[in-house]
């Protein structure tokens, strides 16, 4: 448990977040900030639907691309950077409670842009 199976890359290719083998994402100094559902529906651990990862792509609430992922497939997207070299991973904290999930909104149209929104900003604050 808690090997990395994605890293998540910002606009500038700068990487930013991991994805665990029990859907969770932690920051490069292992702190918990959200996870993902069967769905492919995104929550912070206060349980607010904060987006969507579909095909490699972090998407917000209006459908542009918050982060991507090592492989990233889904389109329509923006023009992706190059990727950075990854740090060295931090001690991963033990995992929050998970709480319950409210209702996801309907998908948007995904868009070619990018969001305002970093990938890790998108998890602590409610858009």
């Amino acid at each position: 448990m808690n090997q990395e199976i994605d890293v998540i890359y910002n606009r500038y290719g700068e990487p930013v977040l991991r994805l665990l083998d029990n859907g969770r994402f932690v920051d490069y100094d292992g702190n918990s900030i959200g996870f993902i559902d069967d769905d492919n529906n995104l929550y912070n651990y206060n349980g607010e639907h904060v987006g969507r990862f579909e095909g490699g792509i972090m998407r917000d609430h209006n459908g542009a691309c918050v982060g991507f992922g090592e492989e990233s497939t889904d389109t329509p997207k923006p023009f992706l950077p190059f990727k950075q070299f990854k740090p060295f991973p931090a001690f991963v904290e033990f995992e929050p409670f998970r709480p319950f999930k409210e209702f996801a909104p309907f998908k948007p149209f995904k868009q070619f842009g990018w969001s305002d929104i970093e990938p890790r900003d998108l998890f602590i604050q409610k858009i």
